[in-house]
């Protein structure tokens, strides 16, 4: 179980009889209308406020929350200070990458957590924030193109890479990502030097590869003109709820995001989306994140010229950024220079859709007893990732009992 917040939870029931999931259901409280708050204010008020009341993943809230609003304000915008949001956001994407290997894979391990790493990253996160925006008002629109301050950070992207190729890999990242096999990244995981190879040892070791493999399409390009007749639409509310895409639930993750790599190929060929992967997939992103922070920061290589995003009607902006667990859209309604309406589609609600990739995941699942099932559903539960906490909940059939491992 997790805490709920002010974002609310996932409920996750699940049915359970001779030995298998046999339902899944997928009920969630968060308040998905929250953004409507906004409406009547300035658009230097909502992005001041947005990401602090989405404070998982708040980079990437404000972030798409400027871009949301520049559009609708039709605000020319640099290319640069665009990637110094995709910087920040990678720096975000990281640090909950390694909060969920250090504090989430450590404790399945029944290991100490090493916090160093993250905050480590914070602290450069921060650094490279004030930096770039000196005003302190990251995502104002009125001021985002303001000039950055120039600032080395060479030398502290060492110490964190060092740590990383440590802590985690066991070997520097750029040889690791030239694993591109299952049968090479487990004998890479056999040595069991960190804790990330200790983590898919375990997985494989105890026949969790396949855990959790399921067929659903991973989301593909949304066309903002898409985006906006579905957000201003009557069904809009029940689409933020229960989003679709070619009719279906879809799929949008660290995987997703990166399921044409080498690696990720060989290990879905063999294991499906299933448990080894999607740990994998962690892992790769977190190794091509690190060098993309390094190349953006050290030779940015953006130019300052000013340049609109996509038009899709007087005072109307749709964003589209990639947060840590999956794609995130924003659109802003602005009506005499306040926000009118203010939508907000996360990528919980594509991956935990009540009939998603979790709830595909789920449903069969087999186990010996409760115990064995709620560690297995919560591996996959935290592989997938929500952005709120859950509480797993499991029925047993009365007429079946709970059956001895099989």
């Amino acid at each position: 179980m997790a805490e709920a917040g002010v974002e609310g939870r996932l409920l996750i029931d699940l049915g359970w009889r001779r030995g298998r999931v046999t339902g899944v259901s997928v009920h969630s409280t968060r308040p998905l209308n929250m953004p409507r708050m906004f409406c009547g204010k300035k658009p230097a008020e909502v992005t001041v406020a947005l990401p602090l009341i989405y404070s998982v993943c708040g980079v990437a809230q404000g972030c798409a929350a400027a871009e949301a609003l520049e559009q609708a304000l039709g605000m020319p915008v640099s290319p640069a200070v665009r990637h110094r949001r995709r910087l920040l956001i990678a720096f975000e994407t990281l640090k909950e990458h390694l909060w969920q290997i250090e504090l989430k894979w450590t404790r399945f391990l029944d290991r100490a957590p090493d916090r160093r790493g993250i905050t480590q990253l914070f602290s450069l996160m921060q650094d490279f924030r004030a930096a770039h925006f000196p005003a302190g008002r990251l995502f104002a629109a009125e001021d985002s193109n303001v000039q950055a301050t120039p600032v080395q950070f060479a030398d502290r992207l060492d110490d964190l890479e060092r740590y990383l190729d440590s802590r985690i890999f066991s070997q520097p990242r750029q040889s690791w990502l030239e694993i591109c096999d299952w049968q090479s990244l487990s004998k890479w995981s056999r040595r069991c030097a960190t804790v990330a190879q200790q983590m898919l040892f375990q997985v494989e070791n105890r026949g969790q590869a396949g855990l959790g493999r399921t067929r659903i399409a991973a989301l593909g390009a949304l066309d903002v003109k898409y985006l906006n007749r579905r957000l201003a639409g009557a069904g809009a509310d029940r689409f933020i709820a229960q989003p679709d895409w070619q009719d279906a639930p879809a799929e949008t993750s660290a995987f997703t995001r990166h399921c044409d790599h080498p690696l990720l190929l060989s290990l879905a060929k063999e294991w499906g989306n299933g448990l080894l992967t999607r740990a994998a997939a962690r892992l790769v992103e977190l190794a091509l994140l690190t060098d993309e922070l390094r190349n953006g920061i050290v030779d940015p290589g953006t130019s300052d010229s000013l340049e609109s995003g996509p038009c899709v009607g007087p005072g109307i902006g749709i964003s589209q950024v990639e947060a840590a667990r999956g794609r995130l859209v924003h659109r802003a309604e602005l009506a005499a220079g306040r926000v009118a309406n203010y939508q907000i589609l996360a990528p919980t609600e594509w991956n935990f859709h009540p009939k998603g990739v979790l709830a595909g995941s789920l449903l069969g699942l087999a186990a010996g007893n409760t115990a064995d099932l709620q560690q297995r559903a919560e591996l996959l539960i935290n592989a997938i990732d929500p952005c709120v906490g859950y509480q797993l909940r499991i029925g047993v059939s009365e007429s079946n009992g709970e059956p001895g491992r099989e």
